[in-house]
């Protein structure tokens, strides 16, 4: 019974009881970027730290600094990473210092540094450890004073650009309700050995007070603070709380990172100029909600900072050898209009955009180079479902808030991967709290060929959700029914995707688990299916795991 809980428990107890190593690297004073403003060309929104006197930081920081939130990694490049932790003290002022070591018992430490930490950005701490190697594994912890060690975590850089790369894996998830149940996705995504990088792809945290969304209270999992969140206590509250659930911190602790916000880091049905959530009667208004979110965000996750158009954008690009291009999108808070409309008029408009049109030109842009730099694969990290789904069925619009509210905004993409001959795109999406599997032609009713796949332009895989109640096994089976190009639905299970990234192939596992109202359920493979490179569509679908897929880790060729 709580098998994750004893295991951090017991590695945590393990590094604090480790020795100090031997001829330690010179620790220096570092950044502490969870201080400065999450947007680069919007320097006033950074925390101006107030100034601690010397004789008030407390003399008990050696004794009663606690690591109670874990530690995580993330944004790897090919010299740098991201690692982060937060403490809990009564000092007004805390160091902490990192160590990164090339072995797991810190015999070997590369790079260590000390920063200080305060109330200003809730005790958070978060470093961009650079000047590292290549396609390493590297170990990392936090110390503060003479006793006080965080659990270790391990993380690693990317290969260069150019690396010839025969192989790669990711774990794809996204919303995590914290009332819904427990995280038994994260666990198990924490005890794998085969993982390079765990993707988020939105929904980190919910903004609902206990039973709007889910009801923790009978496995006390009452979100905190129990108010729907507006202030930037508020949604500092709720990432702390999150960040204590063992399940997480071991996925956090055994792999880096890459995310992306989607609603409900903000509010339910985000754009750029409001939320569901924004309407008369809750929370607001929006503008202040909006950078609280976003401050919040920045300081919890261990994500950079990201130079912007003005309105709030983490969409990025990461080159993982020459295997694929890992682009993350930003459909929510850079230029999404409004969304859930009714009008068709708007609907149908044809400038209406769902990312804003200057991260569409990045977005052909990071595209082009990826093809011209002789990328096997471009891999999108997406929010909400790309394809063609949005169906009636009786009086229920099954699918909504997706790319369907955006119609042209598709097209435009489509239009530019066909007239330049962009091949071997993937989309993985979150978002919906449902497996699905598509082909994606520009009309699935029209121009498409469901025997054979063919007028598809890419696939994508929609993955399930961590605890977010899903469309339910009638709603996807609705939904299998309606479209011709959907390969593949499951509405009834939650957990994550594992994708495995070749030179031939990209094959994507669903890994389902069996219950989310106790924790240690058992996982599954529900289905593994297949895009072969060139095709454009799924190539082949079977139950179970794929027994040719790769062995752990990436590979070299």
């Amino acid at each position: 019974m709580k098998i994750a809980f004893v295991t951090l428990l017991l590695a945590s107890t393990a590094w604090a009881l480790r020795k100090a190593p031997t001829a330690p690297a010179a620790s220096v004073v570092v950044k502490n970027l969870a201080y400065d403003s999450p947007i680069i060309n919007h320097p006033y929104l950074a925390i101006k730290r107030k100034p601690v006197p010397a004789g008030l930081v407390s003399s008990k920081v050696a004794t009663d600094v606690q690591f109670l939130h874990g530690v995580a990694s993330g944004d790897p490049l090919a010299d740098a990473v991201i690692i982060w932790t937060k403490v809990t003290s009564a000092a007004p002022e805390v160091p902490v210092t990192y160590q990164l070591s090339t072995t797991n018992n810190f015999t070997s430490i590369v790079s260590t540094g000390t920063v200080t930490t305060t109330a200003d950005v809730d005790y958070t701490v978060k470093i961009d450890v650079t000047g590292l190697q290549p396609a390493t594994t590297y170990y990392y912890r936090f110390t503060s004073g003479d006793f006080a060690m965080s659990a270790a975590g391990k993380t690693h850089t990317i290969p260069v650009a150019t690396a010839d790369l025969a192989s790669y894996r990711l774990a794809v998830v996204s919303c995590s309700n914290l009332p819904a149940g427990y995280f038994n996705a994260y666990a198990g995504i924490g005890k794998r050995d085969d993982i390079d990088i765990v993707l988020h792809l939105g929904d980190y945290i919910y903004e609902y007070q206990n039973g709007k969304y889910g009801d923790g209270t009978s496995m006390g999992r009452i979100p905190q603070p129990n108010v729907e969140l507006s202030t930037l206590s508020d949604y500092r509250t709720r990432h702390a709380q999150y960040k204590t659930d063992v399940d997480l911190q071991a996925a956090h602790l055994a792999h880096p990172w890459v995310t992306v916000w989607d609603d409900h880091e903000f509010a339910d049905d985000s754009w750029i100029g409001g939320a569901e959530g924004t309407k008369p009667g809750l929370p607001g208004p929006w503008e202040p909600r909006k950078l609280a979110a976003m401050r919040a965000y920045f300081e919890y996750m261990p994500i950079r900072a990201a130079l912007i158009d003005g309105v709030g954008k983490i969409y990025r690009n990461f080159a993982v050898g020459n295997l694929f291009d890992l682009t993350m999108l930003d459909t929510r808070m850079s230029g999404r209009e409004k969304t859930d409309v009714t009008d068709s008029s708007i609907i149908n408009a044809p400038n209406r955009t769902i990312m804003g049109f200057p991260q569409e030109k990045w977005f052909n842009d990071q595209l082009s180079t990826s093809k011209s730099r002789g990328a096997k694969w471009r891999i999108v990290g997406n929010q909400v479902t790309f394809a063609p789904a949005r169906v009636l069925w009786g009086a229920i619009l099954i699918l909504k808030d997706s790319w369907d509210d955006y119609p042209a905004a598709r097209t435009r993409v489509l239009d530019y991967v066909s007239s330049n001959k962009i091949d071997n795109v993937v989309f993985l999406t979150g978002d919906i709290h449902t497996s699905l599997t598509f082909n994606v032609p520009r009309n699935p009713f029209s121009g498409y060929d469901k025997s054979t796949g063919g007028g598809s332009l890419l696939v994508e895989f929609v993955g399930p959700s961590v605890t977010s109640q899903s469309i339910t096994a009638a709603g996807a089976w609705a939904l299998k029914a309606a479209l011709p190009h959907l390969q593949f639905a499951n509405g009834s299970k939650h957990g994550y995707m594992v994708v495995t990234i070749t030179q031939e192939k990209v094959s994507t596992q669903y890994v389902l688990v069996d219950a989310i109202d106790h924790r240690g359920a058992p996982e599954s493979v529900e289905k593994t299916l297949e895009t072969l490179s060139g095709s454009a569509r799924i190539t082949s679908s079977s139950d179970g795991p794929c027994i040719d897929t790769p062995g752990p880790r990436y590979t070299l060729k």
